[in-house]
């Protein structure tokens, strides 16, 4: 660490100014609004882990740089600055698109100039961030190192926080003309970690109203967790429009502790079952990649595009040997101080997966006409090995296909529309189930979906689609197995509006209006109900960026958030009321020196807004008290 800080400071002392993390800013780099992160900012309608009602992490359709990644945990920041969730028409630019879309993180680059960027924050509540990142070119035009390193400490509305180191380097080295190849480290270290309370209730009411900032956990539920993502992509420009591309990437979570505190039964009164979770040390790890030859050609006015894609990964889990602390009665939001029992830890079950993948896809236009498809054979094994049990094998042999086309109708409109299919993880069953952790096998996947995108003008364009997205249900049985229920379908429309509206003033908005419907014979007895738990039939955002004409330096924005109300309860009978929330901020850009800086402040539930948020499982945790933080960024 001290090493990796002095190189930066040598680098300080000598670096011209180039703009770098005093520019970020999301509602300015995002091209629509289903999902824009830049640096510490993000902004749209979906996230990783929600598009279009699904995860897409849970799927494992995550990509770095367009390429296969079968990610176990976060890539940072200072590794991958910028990330974006595709769907729709800008899904297609992908060889081999997924259903519930993709989620493309873009490994960090050196450039031609040096530069040395400093961030430090302050907030929400009592937390801070103090970051560095160089971006260092050793030999023009060949090599160059991007290094990045953090200290963190991150505070939420439970009033519980957690400490993070990060340290990130990659290189960009080109050997020779048309080949590049990016090597990257990326690690991050969480200490002190407390275990956020997670409530559960008994019947068709909502946990009673508490006080937000103030820890009612236990100090000793303090978890400890490292994350490493490292690995290589390379491409290569060869003879005659030949191409290859290839990335070959680990991913590593590992708990040393960690804990579930757990709210169970909690009646309107807030008296509740408090059951802690202790695990002994988790493992989750995956080596995975891809390699992709294409041959682009030119005939008359037809461009053609052909490509040879192999894929896999190797994972392997370790989870389980929990043991449970029965605490007896507890208030929520009431602290208590219990002390730490002498947890005794069973053995851990082991899952391992197997995937490769071998494909062909095409990719083609012809003047105002764009074509795509592919075609994959897959070959997925996994086996459980649970304690004092046989070996559970699952196993699938599948084809799987897409179709896609667009039509471009005038400079300005576009039309589009495909078809998918997938074969992807079913997710992870939650903290409060039977089977904590465990992960079924693969499911078979479909989405269809159509729409246009039109410039209204050469700088605001809107996207407008239709989608249908079908894919096994699994969620929490009566006796809280996490199994597979039944069919889940996702019927909605989506709306994106981004761009700059008039002069200095930038837009993003959007709006999902969804129909989420579980069928099957767990719906049909009575058991659980139509809608799937925790989904949206409605999410709107509308982001604002102006810069005042009177003060050029000096520019405001506003977000403002609505959802309606949510299913929590596998029954239909218990909903999250519907809320908007808004949130306000200013940037102030000035020169230290002649380095480029820019200071924000922001206020986040501006209102104060009271409510719950919630998941597939059920949980209710409070929605996040007003928040306020001010972060400075500089570019040497």
């Amino acid at each position: 660490m001290r090493i990796l800080f002095a190189a930066m400071a040598a680098a300080l002392a000598s670096s011209p100014a180039w703009a770098q993390r005093a520019d970020d800013n999301a509602v300015k780099s995002a091209d629509d609004a289903f999902g824009t992160s830049v640096g510490n900012e993000d902004i749209g309608l979906y996230r990783p882990v929600e598009v279009r009602g699904f995860s897409a992490v849970d799927a494992g359709n995550v990509r770095i740089d367009g390429l296969y990644f079968d990610r176990q945990t976060d890539l940072s920041a200072l590794i991958a600055p910028g990330q974006t969730i595709r769907v729709g028409i800008s899904a297609q630019g992908y060889p081999l698109p997924a259903p519930t879309g993709i989620v493309d993180s873009e490994l960090v680059r050196v450039g031609d100039k040096r530069v040395v960027s400093l961030v430090a924050s302050r907030g929400p509540f009592d937390g801070y961030l103090a970051e560095v990142n160089a971006k260092l070119p050793l030999v023009e035009g060949r090599f160059g190192l991007a290094l990045g390193a953090s200290v963190s400490k991150y505070a939420y509305e439970y009033g519980n926080s957690e400490r993070d180191v990060s340290l990130s380097a990659a290189a960009q080295w080109r050997p020779v003309d048309g080949l590049e190849i990016v090597p990257f480290y990326d690690r991050y270290a969480v200490t002190r970690a407390e275990a956020l309370p997670l409530i559960f209730v008994d019947g068709p009411h909502l946990p009673p109203r508490f006080k937000r900032g103030r820890f009612f956990g236990q100090a000793w539920t303090d978890g400890e967790n490292v994350g490493t993502n490292y690995g290589v992509v390379a491409t290569a420009a060869l003879a005659a429009g030949w191409t290859v591309k290839g990335g070959l990437f680990r991913s590593v979570f590992k708990s040393e502790r960690s804990f579930a505190d757990l709210y169970l039964n909690t009646t309107a009164a807030g008296v509740a079952d408090h059951l802690i979770i202790a695990d002994p040390a988790q493992s989750f790890a995956s080596t995975s990649g891809e390699l992709r030859l294409s041959r682009s050609f030119e005939e008359g006015p037809r461009r053609h595009t052909v490509h040879l894609i192999v894929r896999g990964r190797d994972q392997d889990r370790r989870y389980g040997g929990s043991d449970v602390f029965e605490a007896g009665k507890a208030v929520v939001g009431v602290p208590v101080d219990l002390p730490e029992p002498a947890f005794i830890f069973g053995p851990r079950t082991r899952d391992k997966v197997s995937q490769w993948t071998g494909a062909a896809a095409y990719q083609g236009r012809w003047d105002a006409f764009e074509l795509s498809g592919g075609l994959q054979r897959t070959r997925y094994r996994k086996t459980v090995r649970e304690p004092a049990a046989q070996p559970q094998e699952g196993r699938d042999d599948a084809w799987l296909y897409n179709l896609a086309g667009a039509w471009k109708a005038t400079d300005r409109l576009a039309f589009y529309a495909s078809y998918t299919t997938g074969l992807e993880e079913g997710g992870v069953a939650p903290e409060n189930a039977s089977n904590k952790n465990a992960a079924p096998p693969a499911i078979r996947t479909k989405q269809v979906d159509a729409g246009l995108r039109y410039a209204l003008t050469s700088e605001l364009k809107v996207v407008a689609g239709v989608f249908d997205v079908r894919k096994p249900y699994y969620n929490l049985d009566r006796a809280n197995l996490y199994r597979e229920l039944g069919e889940e379908r996702h019927k909605g429309v989506e709306v994106s509006l981004s761009g700059q509206l008039a002069s200095g003033l930038t837009v993003v908005a959007g709006v999902v209006l969804m129909r989420p419907r579980v069928t099957g014979e767990e719906v049909d007895a009575g058991r659980i109900g139509k809608i799937p738990v925790a989904q949206v039939k409605r999410l709107a955002i509308v982001g604002l960026d102006y810069q005042l004409p009177w003060v050029e330096r000096l520019s405001v924005s506003a977000t403002v958030t609505s959802l309606s109300a949510r299913e929590v309860s596998r029954d239909n009978q218990l909903q999250i009321p519907a809320r908007t929330t808004l949130d306000l901020g200013a940037r102030y850009r000035f020169k230290v020196g002649d380095a480029p800086a820019t200071v924000r402040v922001s206020v986040a539930n501006v209102f104060d807004k009271y409510g719950f948020r919630t998941n597939t499982s059920g949980v209710f945790t409070p929605l996040a008290q007003r928040r306020y933080s001010i972060t400075l960024a500089a570019d040497f």
